[in-house]
């Protein structure tokens, strides 16, 4: 059983991911987000059910989706509404697309360890929260502003490449 901070923690990760899933489900954006409301009421209530971390996403996955199946067939009236069907098919297609997603980052995460120690450093710096201009960054490493953009297209052909080599194992 997962701690009610750790709940919290993971919660506030990745709502948003959880919030578009509603909306790929509900047609109005107050109603998805009333079903994730009362998605994650469900879920606190049943945290003792939720071994560890790893399987947050595909646990949430289904308290949002179950509870707009209940919201839909309380609605059932509304013509706004979609069918059952539909909002299945639409949850299947969410969950595989953001099972790519973290196969995808997890890729990327081993690809980089893969980089030479320069490049790496090079992409740190460059992708780092702090955006730096080009300018500086040739400053700092003592290298010339041409010969930093080369490197970064390398970097990121190299990375793409591996990325998708890993994908493609992975059957993505």
């Amino acid at each position: 059983m997962i701690q009610e901070q750790t709940f919290i923690r993971l919660f506030v990760r990745h709502e948003a991911e959880l919030r578009g899933f509603a909306i790929s489900l509900i047609p109005s954006i107050e109603d998805a987000q009333d079903v994730l409301q009362d998605a994650c009421i469900a879920m606190w209530q049943r945290i003792d059910r939720l071994d560890d971390e790893k399987g947050f996403l595909p646990w949430a996955y289904t308290f949002v989706r179950l509870t707009a199946l209940n919201r839909i067939r309380r609605s059932r009236r509304s013509r706004l509404v979609f069918s059952e069907k539909l909002v299945e098919l639409n949850a299947e297609e969410a969950g595989q697309e953001s099972e790519r997603a973290r196969a995808e980052l997890q890729s990327l995460r081993e690809c980089m360890e893969q980089l030479p120690p320069r490049q790496l450093a090079l992409a740190r710096r460059y992708y780092s929260s702090t955006k730096v201009r080009m300018q500086d960054l040739a400053r700092e490493m003592s290298r010339p502003v041409g010969g930093l953009y080369k490197a970064l297209e390398r970097v990121r052909a190299a990375l793409r490449e591996c990325i998708d080599r890993r994908m493609a194992d992975l059957g993505f």
